[in-house]
């Protein structure tokens, strides 16, 4: 006869060695619960909860757990609901442990169990190919690039479990790179979570695929068609290259209109795939996007051509929560709102969004006058632009910026960077052309793909 699990008392012991602080009570208390808690109940319990085998690990081992499903199993229980939860692997114990499950030759549905691991830890101690054999849905959720950099100089083979790449930047792994990592590695996807920020937007993957088609529009539609001035100093470089980047940005990428009503009109699980699509750097392929998005495009963008970004996450004095960047030109850091210039960026306007320091980004919405009285060959650059409106700033690694380009000038650069590849077409086989050349194939990009490599860029302008 099945006896009934009496889950209330299992919660009041686990609960209580939980929070105990004295490590001799603590002791006590463990030895409470593995005498009067079998690890069949204790499993039971373990899986309610929202990370599934949590409290059956703090007690017992990953071999136990094993030990406890396979008797299960054997007394004709169905364990299906328990092998399709994920199981955490951290430590080297947990691996020995699936190492040591890995060799047996009998069947079980015990594989079907989701391994998450996290790390390098599986390839350094696991034996790789037999656990992915034994566990066909394991996967390297959390694997950093810097890592997998460290284990691709060594003479192995670490196939047999798929891996999820973790990136800052798609700068940090152009295609090359990646063909190169599919050599030794069975790859799933690619997950980009900016280091330091506290605040995510959407860290879900995109398969290896989504990935490939991503970053082949970024080469081919948008670093193919920049043009650099090879003379010029870095922070004119940095910004000849950011505009046209915003420039073949705002072309290709337009703001989902219909975003905000689709919230009313599907279920919570719709809506949060839908927002996955439209919050990060898919929208360079699917053409629609959202602030979230615009500003993970043009970070991920920016990196490509070695100009540092940060999105940042904060509010607006009318719409709610937004997204933003900030971006270093130079030595210098601006706020730059893509979401809010995008139009003025397509029609070549001015805008208040574009390169601002802090006074003017962060307030109410309202008219600013720059440059007022001056001239420049003879033509007056006062002008007036809308700036401000925004307000919080959630991150914690955000950077002060103190100075702003006249929008009068990033007008200027914003026509400018759509005449580049005009100018080359026609003057640049003149011998005495000095203008912009392409900047794939320049000595810029050159100095970029090297300055990877190194800890701090040399970079040489006059």
């Amino acid at each position: 006869m099945k006896t009934e699990i009496n889950y209330n008392m299992i919660n009041d012991l686990y609960m209580g060695w939980l929070n105990e602080r004295d490590p001799f009570m603590q002791r006590k208390r463990l030895d409470d619960i593995t005498r009067r808690i079998s690890p069949h109940d204790l499993l039971m319990y373990s899986i309610r909860y929202a990370m599934p085998f949590q409290a059956f690990k703090d007690i017992f081992s990953l071999k136990y757990l094993f030990k406890t499903l396979e008797e299960m199993e054997k007394r004709g229980e169905d364990i299906t609901n328990i092998t399709n939860k994920i199981l955490i692997i951290q430590g080297v114990e947990d691996i020995q442990g699936l190492n040591d499950f890995a060799q047996k030759r009998t069947e079980s549905k015990v594989g079907n169990l989701r391994l998450k691991f996290q790390g390098s830890n599986l390839f350094r101690f696991g034996d790789v190919k037999n656990i992915g054999k034994k566990f066909p849905y394991a996967c390297v959720n959390f694997i950093d690039i810097e890592s997998i950099e460290q284990m691709l100089k060594e003479e192995k083979d670490y196939k047999g479990v798929p891996i999820i790449i973790t990136i800052d930047n798609m700068g940090e792994l152009p295609l090359d790179k990646l063909n190169n990592i599919e050599r030794k590695f069975d790859v799933a996807g690619i997950r980009i979570i900016e280091k330091d920020r506290n605040v995510s937007i959407e860290q879900s993957p995109i398969s290896l695929e989504g990935y490939k088609q991503i970053r082949a529009v970024v080469d081919n539609e948008i670093i193919s068609k920049l043009y650099v001035t090879e003379y010029a100093n870095k922070t004119a470089i940095d910004i000849q290259l950011a505009t046209q980047i915003f420039c073949l940005i705002v072309d290709k990428v337009k703001y989902d209109k219909e975003y905000k009503g689709k919230y009313k009109q599907m279920s919570l699980d719709e809506w949060f795939s839908y927002y996955s699509g439209v919050s990060n750097i898919t929208g360079l392929v699917t053409g629609k996007t959202i602030c979230g998005g615009y500003a993970e495009i043009l970070r991920n963008v920016l990196s490509c051509v070695d100009i540092k970004s940060k999105t940042i996450v904060g509010k607006t004095a009318s719409e709610g929560c937004h997204a933003w960047n900030q971006i270093e030109l130079g030595n210098t850091w601006f706020n730059t709102d893509l979401t809010w210039a995008a139009e003025q960026i397509r029609e070549e306007k001015s805008s208040g969004d574009l390169f601002m320091s802090d006074v003017a980004f962060f307030g109410n919405r309202r008219e600013m006058i720059f440059d007022k009285g001056q001239h420049r060959n003879g033509t007056s650059m006062e002008i007036e632009a809308t700036v401000g409106g925004h307000t919080n700033v959630f991150n914690t690694n955000s950077e002060k910026c103190e100075s702003y380009l006249s929008p009068y000038l990033t007008t200027i650069l914003i026509k400018r960077a759509r005449q580049y590849e005009e100018d080359y077409k026609k003057y640049g086989k003149s011998s005495d052309y000095k203008g912009a050349v392409p900047y794939v194939g320049s000595s810029i990009e050159k100095i970029h793909s090297s300055s990877k490599n190194i800890e701090t860029p040399a970079y040489s302008g006059r």
